[in-house]
């Protein structure tokens, strides 16, 4: 079996005192594709930022590990942290116009990538950036380093983005949300780019993201965010064919298709994900969930083994012989909701 290069380990998150992040763990195999998926405020982000040791008071990381190779990321030192971040492992952030400096050029934001891991003469730091743009899809590339970010559309400044991501071959790519403020057909473009690059490269990524429609043409591994927990994870055919977790599901049948009737209203998901430090007893989702019972407050759910994915929850959805789920459909599940002597006050 091959060692996983990213191994994060019962990962807790803090804002002061409130826990945020609540023991997310999970594996990437070099070239391997995860996708995170989950409402907002679930803690996709935090994870990731975490992950890459960028969080910043009052937030801190309260417990676990994150083993990169060997290495614990959480046990560096911040200098420590400097030479394996870009190098061994990247992230492309949600907005490109706040992560690019406007007063340098994006062929020196390139360079600096470069040089803060490598130590080339500038000439080959330019050529291996003017490279870069090339590889990314950014026409004229020698021309276009010496061009400022807002000289760039916003697709471009995401390629600029990829390839500073890019620029020292890491084994690690983080993916917040990296197509959120562009339109339908250059989301599609990136992701693409994405897809290929790593693909070429080996390189294990995490996607964040919440179009499960991305998640599916994307991911190997998809892995469902609720109040900060993973509340299920499993093979991408496997979550969209059978989602076990009601609140997998709920995002499942959420989701628009080609199929969906526009008569009709579309369905959502009932109520507010909690707010930190307002999390309830036992089953984070119960307030919301249609299926809940007394039991689900009774105690913490762990995350246990179901037909070859990992659920929390005492309920889980069964699916009859042969019967599947995609996004936009919930056929051939039972899903109904518990009777009244099993349903549980939403609080």
């Amino acid at each position: 079996m091959t060692a996983p290069v990213l191994d994060v380990r019962d990962l807790q998150v803090a804002i002061g005192t409130t826990p945020v992040v609540r023991g997310v763990s999970f594996q990437l195999a070099p070239g391997e594709r995860l996708g995170l998926v989950g409402e907002s405020g679930s803690g996709k982000s935090l994870t990731a930022l975490s992950i890459m040791g960028l969080n910043r008071d009052p937030i801190r990381v309260s417990g676990g590990q994150v083993m990169l190779g060997g290495t614990d990321l959480l046990r560096l030192s911040r200098a420590e942290l400097d030479r394996v971040r870009g190098a061994r492992i990247s992230m492309i952030y949600q907005d490109p116009a706040s992560s690019l400096n406007p007063l340098m050029t994006v062929g020196a934001q390139i360079v600096e990538a470069i040089n803060l891991h490598d130590k080339v003469e500038r000439g080959q730091a330019r050529a291996r950036a003017a490279d870069l743009l090339g590889d990314v899809g950014v026409p004229n590339p020698r021309q276009r380093l010496d061009a400022y970010p807002h000289e760039f559309s916003g697709g471009m400044r995401q390629r600029v983005m990829i390839a500073i991501a890019l620029a020292c071959q890491p084994e690690v790519l983080l993916c917040d949300e990296p197509t959120t403020a562009l339109d339908v057909t250059t989301q599609s473009l990136v992701i693409n780019l994405i897809d290929r690059l790593c693909s070429e490269r080996g390189v294990a990524t995490v996607l964040i993201t919440h179009d499960l429609g991305v998640a599916a043409g994307f991911c190997d591994n998809i892995a469902v965010m609720y109040a900060g927990q993973l509340v299920e994870q499993s093979s991408t055919s496997t979550l969209f064919a059978s989602a076990r977790h009601p609140y997998s599901h709920a995002l499942m049948s959420a989701t628009v298709d080609l199929g969906v009737d526009v008569t009709s209203a579309l369905p959502a998901i009932a109520g507010q994900p909690p707010l930190p430090g307002a999390i309830p007893q036992g089953c984070s989702f119960r307030p919301r969930c249609p299926r809940a019972v007394e039991a689900c407050a009774d105690q913490p759910i762990e995350l246990l083994p179901l037909d070859g994915a990992l659920v929390r929850c005492i309920r889980p959805i069964t699916h009859h012989p042969g019967s599947g789920t995609h996004p936009g459909t919930a056929r051939d599940a039972t899903v109904g909701p518990p009777t009244e002597q099993e349903r549980v006050p939403n609080a």
